[in-house]
Parts: C-alpha cells; structure tokens; sequence
C-alpha cells in the first residue's frame, strides 16, 4: 500500500541519500520534501516541495496543517536543530517516531545532561549559565581545566577550553567573540533557538535560550568516538563507530576521523553498553541516533546524543564501510517495517576535514580532476567558496569543507587520502 512520507531537511543531499529515495519509490510510496527552500532537489523525486522559514517552528506546524496532504511518516537525516519540528509534525499526524519532548532534550544540551543524570548515564558535571556572570561563576565552581559550550549549539561552534586560572583574563572576550558568532549563524544559516510558546508546544518545562545559553562542563581528556546506531522500538543496532580527532585545545573543532574505529571486542561491548543506556535514558524510540563519547582516565562519558544520523561525511562513509543506507533504514523505520540488520566491515575510511588557518577571504579552492574522479576517494564537500569570508576560532568556527578516502586496511585508505590532499589548494588573503 502506497505511503506519503514526509522528508524534514535544512539543505540538499548526495547522491547516495537520493538512492534511498529512489529505493523507497519502487517500493510503491509517494515522497514530498519540506525545507528552507536554499536549494533545489534533484528533479522527479518528490512529489511536492514544501518550502517556509524553518526557524519559525509553530508557524511551520500551521502552514503544513493547512496542506491538503495526510503523511503516514514523517523523518529526517542529519538537521540537527530540525529534529524538535520532525518529532512535532509526525505527533501532529500520528506517525511512528520520537515524542518532541525528547527531541528537544537531545537539541537541549543542558535537558539532555539532566534526563542522563537521572538516568545514571557517566556524564561530566555541569552548570547552566544565562550570562557571563553567570558563566565566570560556573568556572570557578566546576574549576579549570572545563569547557564551556552553548546550550543549543552543534559541530563545536562556539566551544571552549578555559584551561588555567590565567585563561581567566580574556574568558568575557571569547564568551562575547562566541555569542557574536552563534547569533549570526541563528539567523543565517543554523537555527538555535525556540519562543517560549514553541518550547511550551514540545512539553519543556524549564525554558532556556539555545543561543546565549552557556553550559560550563567539566574538562574530559581522552580518546573520543561518534557511535551511529538505528533504534526501532527501543532495540540498538550499532552501525558505524567513528574514531574522531580535534584540534588541541583550548577548541574542540573536528579534524579528521577514521572509520570503523578499531577496537577488541571487550571496548566493543562497552560502547554498546553504554550507548543502549544513554538512548534508554534519552527515551529514543524510533529513529536513527548519534552519540559522542569521550573515553576517560575514570571511564567513557557521554558528550551528547542525537535522534539523527550523523553529519558531515558520516551517512555516506558508513555505506562505504557497511553498504548499509542509514537515510533507507531511516524510512523504513519511521514507516513501521521491522528490520533486522547484520553489520560487517567492507573497507576502512579516513576523512581529513579542511579548517581555515588563518582570517581573510577565500580567493581559490583548486581540487584538481584528477582527485575527483580518484576511486580511493568517494566524498568531497565544500561548505564555503570563493569570496567567503572564513578563519579559525575565536573568530570563527567555520570548516571550509571535507575529503574522505576509502581503503583496505586503516594505511591503505590513510595514504589514498594524504595523496590527494598534496593537490589540493585553498588560498585565503
């Protein structure tokens, strides 16, 4: 029986997302896109394209609610700050998926520490902070090193380290450099905040600023992975676990990444352990979900989890290395259809994630043709061009894009990988 199945994004895909669409089109089902409008899809997939402001949730709710159209699912793939307005419209139609009340604890870092902490997950100690007096408090109860990230943000934009006491001289200088930086994003790009009648329609009870909203943690030195794992029902099924690098601190911008992380089997049980405990405590139900974990001389600690599919690269490396299509399973979950699933390393990956290095404008990005048609390398995302300005943190938090290569072994795809980044140039004046 044919289904209408609502797509919720805040830009376009690849290509490999787009095979998931094509998958569920022969399966007999109509498919109908809701954005911002920023792009335009890849023509004959969907069958209407919804476009409206998204960053006006309740207004969003009205505007489909008029629509002449009833969806039997209702899901999204990596839009981090749509994942509130996802759970709120598959509630408005009666669709398989995650009470908008818990989508907004996983957008929510300072709610998401909370129902983890009740729920025994190992979490660092925290403090919520609502100005910078705020914020100079929480340092010094928490104390140094810690690291303060807002409560609503994503990708590390807008993170620090306050890492002595000595840090302390120009904490109000890169606390304001960041707030600046979060509230341009909020209204170009990223949508960080929710009114309080939108907070009040997803059941949250102690209403918080998502942009200007600073979270003070605990520092947690160690190895840091991202785990991607479907949920149906409540059952875990691990996908993908990505060994993540970050810059020194004192900000935690992503570098690179390997993927599959390599680990024994003891490690392996752990990190399903305590990724089934956090989703448990989060109370996801059906939907993809992402979870950072920091590994730490006391045990592993829970950065912050998702109910999406992982950013940048990830959907597409994890069917390199699994052949497994996360945006598919992500349809089918949403649609009812019990999966099973059986999990197996095809390849190793690497991805090398390109970071201005100093402030200016980007005058040239040259990828040579010969990296892009290269076979060992099967993804290139530029998020910035020619004429955009850029730098590093504090500044900035910007990545200008991504490369990722695919290998036999964790060498193999490391080598394929360094030996198109020499080709590749980026000028910056």
């Amino acid at each position: 029986m044919s289904k209408n199945i609502l797509i919720v994004t805040g830009s376009n895909y690849t290509n490999r997302v787009y095979e998931a669409f094509y998958e569920t089109k022969k399966l007999g089902h109509k498919l109908y896109l809701l954005s911002d409008g920023s792009f335009e899809p890849t023509a004959g997939i969907f069958e209407k394209h919804f476009t409206y402001d998204l960053r006006k949730t309740k207004e969003v709710l009205e505007y489909m609610n008029s629509q002449p159209i009833h969806f039997d699912a209702v899901t999204i793939k990596t839009s981090e700050w749509l994942t509130p307005l996802t759970a709120l419209l598959a509630k408005e139609y009666g669709c398989i998926g995650n009470a908008p009340i818990v989508a907004f604890n996983c957008r929510s870092k300072y709610h998401m520490r909370q129902e983890l902490k009740k729920g025994g997950v190992p979490i660092p100690q925290f403090r919520l902070c609502k100005n910078y007096k705020g914020l100079l408090n929480a340092v010094q109860e928490i104390g140094v090193p810690c690291v303060a990230k807002p409560v609503g943000g994503n990708a590390s934009y807008g993170t620090f380290m306050i890492q002595t006491e000595k840090d302390l001289i120009d904490l109000e200088k890169k606390y304001n450099f960041s707030i600046e930086y979060l509230k341009k994003k909020a209204i170009d790009e990223d949508v960080f905040a929710f009114t309080d009648e939108e907070m009040d329609l997803m059941g949250v009870r102690e209403h918080v600023d998502m942009i200007t909203d600073y979270l003070v943690e605990e520092f947690m030195a160690g190895p840091e992975v991202s785990v991607d794992a479907l949920v149906q029902n409540g059952k875990v099924t691990i996908t993908g676990i990505e060994d993540q690098i970050r810059m020194e601190p004192p900000y935690f911008l992503q570098t690179a990444s390997r993927l599959p992380y390599v680990c024994d089997e003891k490690q392996m049980s752990i990190i399903q352990k305590i990724v089934e405990q956090t989703v448990h405590s989060i109370e996801i139900q059906n939907s993809a979900t992402h979870t950072e974990i920091i590994f730490t001389p006391q045990g592993p600690k829970i950065v912050e989890i998702g109910c999406r599919i992982g950013g940048d690269d990830l959907h597409d490396t994890i069917w390199e290395v699994t052949g497994c299509n996360l945006m598919f399973e992500s349809i089918m979950i949403a649609l009812g259809i019990s999966r099973d699933y059986d999990i197996k390393t095809l390849c190793h990956t690497t991805t090398q994630v390109l970071i201005p290095t100093k402030s200016g404008t980007i005058t040239e990005i040259n990828i040579p043709e010969s990296v892009k048609t290269n076979p060992s390398i099967f993804c290139i995302d530029l998020l910035l061009k020619p004429g955009d300005k850029t730098g590093p943190p504090p500044q900035s938090f910007d990545y200008i894009g991504y490369i990722s290569a695919r290998g036999i072994s964790p060498e193999d795809a490391k080598k394929n990988l360094e030996d198109a980044l020499k080709k590749i140039s980026i000028n910056i004046v």
